[in-house]
């Protein structure tokens, strides 16, 4: 069958007509979508069922200027690069979101370091500034701070009302507390 009768049975709604054309077409836009798309592409089909809905919509503006295969041909072809297209920008996408991911990873991995850093040079002039306590308030220091136990628990070591423990453990805080910053602005020597 020629291609305008088949053009004009296909708009003519005919069914057999239809399928007479995808028949015709289906393995020769196959191994275009194949040669664009590359061998056992998952989606090979959908070009063609694109292809075909795209043209089937558009036949009625077919004007036989080249043959009917070659039309659906260069249908097909549009698709395909529009899909490789799409993919492209997919990919390009993929990199950006892995170089920000990268990027946010080394920076939050630099933050800490310097938090790591930061953490052990306060350590490092916390315990400095213990030096500067006497014993008892190093002691009530050590057995809150670096023991964890509890205000009960440290009166019943030391021996002393749990009021007690409270206030000499705020002194002692308190003057740690001025140590260090003494240490920070140089006003006491390590």
């Amino acid at each position: 069958m020629e291609d305008r009768e088949l053009v004009k049975r296909v708009l003519a709604g005919d069914p057999a007509a239809q399928e007479l054309l995808v028949r015709l077409h289906r393995d020769w836009l196959r191994r275009t979508c194949v040669h664009i798309l590359g061998y056992g592409d998952p989606e090979v089909d959908d070009m063609l069922q694109e292809t075909f809905a795209a043209a089937f919509a558009k036949l009625g503006g077919f004007e036989f200027r080249s043959s009917l295969g070659h039309w659906l041909r260069q249908i097909c072809v549009h698709f395909c690069y529009r899909r490789l297209r799409h993919r492209k920008r997919m990919v390009l996408q993929a990199q950006e979101d892995l170089e920000v991911l990268f990027v946010r990873g080394a920076i939050e991995k630099e933050g800490e370091k310097h938090r790591e850093k930061d953490e052990t040079q306060k350590a490092v002039l916390v315990g400095k500034a213990k030096q500067g306590l006497g014993k008892p308030c190093r002691e009530l220091i050590g057995l809150r701070d670096e023991q964890g136990k509890s205000y009960v628990e440290i009166a019943d070591t030391l021996r002393v009302p749990l009021g007690t423990v409270m206030s000499r453990l705020s002194r002692c805080r308190e003057n740690l507390k001025e140590l260090v910053e003494k240490l920070m602005t140089g006003e006491m020597d390590g």
